[in-house]
């Protein structure tokens, strides 16, 4: 058997302790790993738990949205065809005021026949509709003739920017097709689409 001095036994004590420290302190990072690990592992359920309750709350407020809006003081509405635009009542009065005000420059405005030049916007161009649209001096509508047509305008104008804008506002009443002319002794001579 072999004899092993004194200073020999201490280093081998010395490294037995040494082995046990590191063990130890090994265990407790693999224990502090493990503790951090299940925290992460409640974090990520909890995360997953409060998605999936405010998913759930977000797809019910929707079905509530859609399917029963008076909960939330919501009105249906009536549904609108194609051919139907919603506007606004201030700007059905906005046209209402600017339509009076055509018509009340329409009745002040000198007569067609007096005028060599104007400009007025066209409503549409007729072979066979000859009927008068007004009566006496209440001149809303003017009648002008370009070859065989009966050509209906409405407003005379200085200028062609003038008549542009009622044209505009027509377009808007759903008169699409109406564009503005230039008119020479009664007679269309040149149509702006």
């Amino acid at each position: 058997m072999p004899i092993l001095t004194e200073q020999e036994l201490q280093e081998i004590e010395n490294q037995k302790n040494e082995a046990i420290a590191r063990l130890k302190e090994k265990e407790q990072e693999l224990l502090k790993v493990y503790k951090e690990k299940r925290n992460l592992k409640g974090e990520r359920r909890g995360l997953v738990f409060s998605t999936l309750l405010f998913g759930l709350l977000f797809l019910a407020m929707i079905y509530a949205v859609m399917f029963q809006p008076a909960l939330f003081g919501l009105k249906e509405g009536n549904p609108i065809a194609e051919d139907e635009v919603v506007v606004k009542e201030s700007t059905l009065n906005d046209y209402q005021a600017k339509i009076s005000e055509l018509e009340a420059q329409a009745s002040q405005a000198a007569s067609t026949e007096k005028l060599e030049e104007f400009y007025a916007v066209q409503l549409g161009a007729f072979k066979t509709f000859n009927v008068n649209l007004s009566s006496g001096q209440y001149n809303l509508l003017n009648k002008a003739e370009y070859k065989d047509f009966d050509l209906y305008t409405m407003g005379v104008f200085e200028t062609k920017a003038e008549a542009e804008e009622l044209r505009k506002v027509l377009s808007r009443l759903n008169f699409k097709d109406a564009f503005v002319g230039l008119y020479r002794n009664g007679e269309r001579v040149k149509a702006f689409y």
